[in-house]
């Protein structure tokens, strides 16, 4: 019997658990002075995330565009106030049963407000945006929201309130459909342009393929609760938001994404340090040496999120090509593919490397560094193997069948011509009907077994994705320790100073393989 997912996710909650407990040993013996900094850090922006039962899901979004009523139906009560001005000036969260459920100051709240928002984001798992149909939803404060979201990578699902359309009690059948038909289109409408609108903000055009905008009615959803009127609420659409929500918090494909946050926090921590040592080794105190450390840190945080997107697009560029290989059970393909992406990864990440050398070279240029631009990437396709396909040979096409022409008689002659008419018409159309249902057949057939080959090499995929990304990034890794410690050893002058620098780097870098190695597994 396999590991359940949530026996995984203690497991892992329970390693980022000890990776964090031994950062702040290792920050209590070599930074005595920061550790109160460090360890309260550490205790609210990541342990806080790890050690509760339930994840946090906040809802997030103007006034008025309908949260708290969003709120009141998802917990079936009326737990947060609702009007028509902003309310909440804090944080309130709400027992949902299998997360809790945070409100939260608007986007448009007061500052003081805002700024509570904003640092309770980083405690939250999931972010629910909601913008109203009949509100500002052009408003670019929203997608400036999300695209900071984005870029903190916590997930978000965008709800669209919509707030119905309005039907006279006069109105013929006809006029009501045409009103619905009219109100859908808008929707549609308002969906597509949040897209294109948070595309042209964030610079992404594979947005559409990341979020989703989930239109539903909350209105008329806790009308439907408070009332007893259960089609109301089927109808709404809030049933649809609830299971996106818990396929995103429990899903074995998304489940991790609650770990993403406590993540980052962490490697912000360990960023920091790094910056520590490397300004406490170096003879060159200006404050510009230390900004352009600063700035090659980021960079390389910033290339390493490049790979995994370029890795990935690397790797899922050929679910269709072996999709239709596994139809045609060829999955022998597999390793050759494999390889294939493999070089397609490292010329990728030659590229990124260079990217971060060139930088490195300009930046750094009066320490005269040995610039090795050899890629340190491995990978062995041998022990990769797709799923073997056990897919049934394919049918023999049916031979049409013929109906055998009987004798002819005597009497056939003297059958009425209407007649034989009839019967030629009702054997064509058994002829038909027979070649239609074969046809609709195969057609289904080929369907099933395109979304069964669909799914395995989804799953090889996956495997293949964690594979690269681990090499990936144990590569940049090195690469990026590799200069590092020249720009140490060059820069200190030191010979007791450069060695204390050396030993705590090399603590600090174990720390951070340990908590990438996490990280890839969870990818």
């Amino acid at each position: 019997m396999g590991i359940s997912l949530s026996d995984k996710k203690r497991d892992y909650a329970t390693q980022l658990n000890e990776i964090a407990s031994e950062f702040m040993d290792y920050i209590e013996i070599e930074f005595p002075d920061c550790c109160t900094y460090f360890v309260d850090k550490v205790k609210e922006n990541v342990l806080s995330l790890l050690n509760v039962e339930k994840p946090k899901v906040m809802v997030y979004g103007i006034y008025n565009s309908g949260k708290s009523t969003l709120i009141n139906t998802l917990c079936r009560e009326e737990v947060a106030e609702m009007a028509d001005r902003p309310m909440t000036d804090q944080i309130s969260e709400y027992d949902r049963g299998d997360y809790y459920l945070v409100d939260s100051p608007g986007v448009d709240a007061p500052i003081e407000h805002e700024m509570v928002t904003e640092e309770y984001l980083n405690k939250c798992h999931v972010i629910l945006f909601v913008i109203s149909s009949k509100g500002i939803f052009e408003d670019r404060a929203n997608y400036q929201k999300l695209a900071k979201l984005i870029s903190k990578e916590i997930p978000f699902i965008i709800v669209l309130n919509e707030r119905g359309t309005a039907v006279g009690k006069e109105w013929t059948d006809e006029q009501k459909k045409k009103a619905k038909f009219e109100h859908d289109q808008e929707l549609k409408t308002i969906q597509y342009k949040i897209i294109q609108n948070l595309i042209q903000e964030s610079n992404d055009r594979k947005i559409a393929e990341k979020y989703e905008v989930v239109v539903l009615n909350a209105k008329k959803a806790l009308t439907g609760i408070i009332k007893n009127k259960p089609q109301l609420f089927e109808v709404s659409g809030v049933g649809f938001l609830e299971k996106r929500i818990t396929q995103l918090l429990n899903s074995d494909a998304s489940a991790f994404a609650v770990f993403k946050q406590p993540i980052s926090n962490l490697k912000e921590c360990l960023n920091e340090t790094e910056k520590m040592i490397t300004q406490s080794m170096s003879d060159n105190t200006s404050e510009d040496f230390g900004m352009r450390l600063h700035v090659l840190e980021s960079k390389r945080d910033n290339l390493m999120q490049d790979l995994r997107i370029l890795t990935k697009q690397a790797v899922f560029c050929h679910l269709e090509e072996l999709t239709n290989s596994y139809m045609n059970g060829d999955s022998d393909i597999f390793p050759s593919i494999a390889e294939q992406i493999f070089s397609e990864v490292e010329e990728r990440y030659v590229g990124k490397v260079n990217e971060l050398l060139v930088y490195v070279d300009h930046n750094f240029k009066s320490l005269n560094l040995d610039l090795d631009t050899m890629s340190n990437l491995f990978f062995d396709s041998t022990n990769i193997a797709g799923s073997r396909l056990n897919f049934e040979e394919k049918e023999a096409e049916q031979k049409e069948e013929f109906i055998p022409v009987e004798q002819k008689t005597l009497l056939d002659w003297f059958k009425t011509r209407k007649k034989k008419e009839q019967e030629k018409k009702e054997r064509l159309e058994r002829e038909a009907e027979f070649r239609n249902q074969q046809n609709q057949y195969r057609v289904q057939e080929q369907i099933r077994r395109k979304q069964e080959a669909r799914q395995l090499v989804h799953s090889d995929l996956d495997e293949l994705y964690r594979i690269m990304n681990t090499v990936v990034a144990q590569g940049m890794d090195a690469k990026y320790d590799e200069l590092i410690s020249q720009i140490q050893q060059v820069d200190c002058m030191n010979k007791q100073q450069r060695e204390d620098g050396e030993r705590q780097m090399a603590q600090l870098r174990q720390l951070r393989r340990k908590l990438v190695n996490v990280e890839n597994m969870m990818m």
